[in-house]
């Protein structure tokens, strides 16, 4: 049965006007809980003062597969950062997967619950030009990892009236888990039933653009793991007009579900309350 949730709050105005957190808090959490179930930590320096959290976790097998996921790389997105700490710390990853994890790569923009960095600039645009040091210092981290089976990355629409995802995969590739991701969620969560999303076409909440013929220079995050890092990208959006938890549970599931489908394992869709 499809999600059984509130609709639209209506709060969002010109942006993002939902609940807010304290990041400090929810990556201290993060890294003193963490340990226990086997997660590395580590703080990259900026040069703003500032640093960026990086985990990682391996598999028992070095032949076992090896997933990116990033969250937090805009400010006003907070459920991004807060359903990956919730997946780390409820141990709900599988274990048979390698991780690499930013759970929050704009965190001077997350205190103020700005889209961009305090000086105005969407680090999401930067991935090809490379001119912001929080970009400079992801990158420079995942030059020590030759490639991903996928990369995910976190993000929420202020204005969506349902769930969406981008899945980038190569030329003439079709989509492999985009479908089975949005079914998984329409469980917690709406899907977006918009025909055309952010000027891109969209079927039932599934968008599979063909990046590669686009010329932007305003690279996103997911453009350089296709160029570089991986052959297979989901861009998740929540719906930030809707309640924190929801989104939050929504983020979760696509998270677990693309890992599952990496994995082998069998997906339901059955609904839950995780």
């Amino acid at each position: 049965m499809p999600a059984d949730v509130s609709g639209r709050s209506g709060r969002n105005k010109d942006g993002y006007l939902g609940q807010t957190i304290q990041v400090e808090r929810e990556l201290t959490r993060l890294k003193n809980q963490s340990i226990h179930l086997g997660w590395r930590t580590e703080s990259l320096p900026t040069g703003h003062d500032d640093s960026l959290m990086f985990m990682h976790r391996s598999a028992v097998s070095q032949a076992a597969p090896s997933i990116l996921i990033t969250a937090g790389i805009h400010g006003d997105e907070p459920a991004t950062t807060v359903s990956l700490c919730q997946l780390i710390l409820e141990d709900a990853l599988p274990r048979n997967i390698t991780y690499a994890v930013f759970p929050c790569l704009n965190p001077r923009g997350m205190r103020i619950s700005r889209r961009e960095t305090p000086e105005g600039v969407d680090l999401n645009r930067d991935f090809l030009k490379v001119e912001t040091k929080e970009v400079r210092t992801e990158l420079k981290k995942l030059r020590e990892f030759e490639s991903f089976e996928v990369a995910i990355l976190l993000h929420e629409d202020w204005e969506a009236n349902g769930f969406y995802l981008y899945e980038l995969t190569q030329p003439n590739k079709p989509p492999r888990f985009g479908r089975s991701v949005l079914d998984a969620v329409s469980k917690v969560c709406p899907i977006e039933k918009n025909a055309l999303v952010e000027g891109h076409e969209a079927d039932r909440g599934l968008i599979h653009p063909a990046y590669h013929q686009e010329q932007r220079q305003d690279w996103p995050e997911a453009f350089y793991m296709m160029h570089n890092k991986t052959d297979h990208s989901l861009t998740l959006e929540a719906p930030s007009d809707f309640e924190m938890q929801v989104r939050i549970k929504a983020l979760m599931r696509a998270v677990l579900t693309t890992a599952d489908l990496v994995s082998g394992k069998e997906i339901s869709i059955v609904g839950t309350d995780s």
